[in-house]
């Protein structure tokens, strides 16, 4: 099924300016928010709720099966067959709830943390909570409704981002993290099943659930291969150097893809529904494919770049003295960030087009390169690891990309046309800087110093963007006013 070329394009931009607006006004409170928490709150605290949350996020990759991803990627679906799709995913997570609770004791004895016991098990109320919004809000997706789905994210971010804030103020530390969380939950659970109501209604025959079973398994695959690539480090780094290095790494993970994370989820959503709904037209597949990453490169690398060299003003200034020892690692995975974010572009392509299989393979090979990095790279602390994601990581999102690429026919001279330039403005910006640095500037304030960089930093890439890349600019300007 090909839609319209005009209107269709319309439907996405507007769906993609939905979630962009959602998430602005969402993520504007949360990061406000969090940045406060951080503040109140210890590494150690960060560094439980790092082992609890990878725990949870095992559980999690299995709890829908990918029943979603098969509701949002099918061309056609029954409501007989959506009923029962939401009994298969109630009952997976009322059993992921119920394993929680016996198996945490293990969790907290590999960890060597009984706290992590009650935590846990408060937690997996979360299984049950999005067992409950798994199919209304995959609907919204399918439909390209991100009008309601913004406003669901928006209400329950704010709504969890100032429980969590109170708490953390009240000092209950690490739990004012995971109740925080599971509020989320809960208020989307609420809110998604008023945006779009009649799913919550188990059934007993299961025929329509089973049919879309086999390429909601090629999902669940992938997201625990993906589990394995995304939590090992943190596994790892909690077995070996405990929890208060554990939560300086995970800090500086976390707001060193903030940006990414707060943006590409906008981006993989409309994406892997758009290129569902035009699945049969391969060359519009690409052409858009292209385009994305060619905006994503744009802005990431100078982004990130810039992130790197602003880290000690900046981190001494947002989140206090207590914190400065998370600048250096904060500014080495500033610069694999942007290569990370690229190789979230293509899976959504690789699903839509039926083909699942690629991505199952592809994070088979980072689970294995990356894990065996982080074991060797965790004999060096916090600092190993980061070099890991510097030196590994590039060669593993080159063959996953070149694998990738070849499922849809694409070829890699021209993905890779549309990153070299970001990458050597990039740079180029960020050795400016770093000499910068080495100049007067470090005796100024560190807020004269920071305000100095970005100032610095963004005209040096918009000059290099005008004289070399003028087209592209001007593309991107009609896009936003678009």
């Amino acid at each position: 099924m090909v839609s319209d070329g005009s209107s269709f394009k319309s439907r996405v931009l507007k769906g993609f300016a939905w979630l962009s607006a959602g998430t602005f006004v969402g993520q504007l409170v949360t990061w406000l928010s969090t940045i406060y928490v951080i503040r109140l709150l210890s590494p150690s605290d960060y560094g439980m709720m790092a082992m609890a949350g990878s725990f949870m996020a095992l559980m999690a990759m299995m709890n829908d099966l990918g029943f979603s991803a098969a509701i949002i990627q099918k061309n056609v679906i029954e409501d007989e067959e959506l009923h029962q799709i939401f009994t298969v995913v109630f009952l997976t997570g009322l059993f992921a709830f119920i394993l929680s609770w016996l198996i945490t004791p293990i969790v907290a004895w590999f960890y060597g943390e009984g706290r992590l016991e009650p935590l846990i098990r408060f937690m997996s109320l979360n299984f049950i909570l999005s067992a409950l919004f798994m199919v209304p809000q995959s609907l919204l997706v399918r439909e390209m409704n991100f009008r309601d789905k913004a406003r669901v994210d928006i209400i329950s971010r704010m709504i969890s981002s100032v429980l969590t804030l109170v708490l953390a103020i009240l000092s209950f530390g690490v739990w004012a993290l995971a109740i925080g969380e599971v509020c989320s939950y809960a208020v989307r659970a609420v809110g998604f099943n008023i945006a779009r109501a009649g799913y919550l209604k188990p059934v007993m025959g299961l025929k329509g659930a089973t049919k879309n079973l086999k390429f909601g398994l090629s999902i669940t695959a992938d997201r625990f291969l993906y589990f394995l690539f995304s939590q090992s480090d943190i596994v790892i780094a909690g077995k070996f150097l405990g929890k208060d290095p554990l939560g300086i790494y995970a800090i500086a993970l976390n707001l060193a893809s903030i940006p990414s994370e707060k943006v590409l989820p906008l981006i993989t959503q409309v994406s892997f529904t758009a290129y569902s709904r035009i699945q049969e037209d391969i060359e519009r597949i690409k052409r858009n494919l292209l385009k994305t990453v060619r905006a994503v490169g744009f802005f990431a690398f100078p982004l990130f770049f810039g992130m790197a060299a602003a880290a000690p003003e900046g981190i001494s200034l947002i989140l206090g003295p207590k914190w400065e020892s998370l600048i250096v690692p904060f500014q080495l995975l500033c610069l694999v960030i942007p290569v990370k974010a690229l190789s979230y572009l293509l899976p959504p392509a690789i699903f839509a087009i039926g083909k699942p299989m690629i991505n199952v393979v592809n994070m088979a090979i980072s689970c294995v390169i990356m894990g065996v990095g982080f074991l060797v790279g965790v004999n060096f602390g916090i600092l190993g690891l980061c070099m890991v994601w510097i030196l590994v990581f590039p060669i593993v999102f080159l063959i996953t990309t070149m694998r990738s690429l070849k499922g849809i026919t694409l070829p890699f001279k021209d993905f890779a046309a549309e990153i070299v330039f970001p990458f050597t403005a990039g740079t180029s910006m960020l050795l400016s800087l770093l000499m910068l640095r080495a100049s007067a500037v470090m005796n100024l304030s560190p807020l004269s110093s920071l305000l100095i960089y970005v100032i610095t930093g963004a005209a040096i890439y918009s000059i290099l963007v005008v004289a070399f890349r003028a087209s592209a600019f001007q593309e991107f300007k009609v896009m936003l006013k678009g």
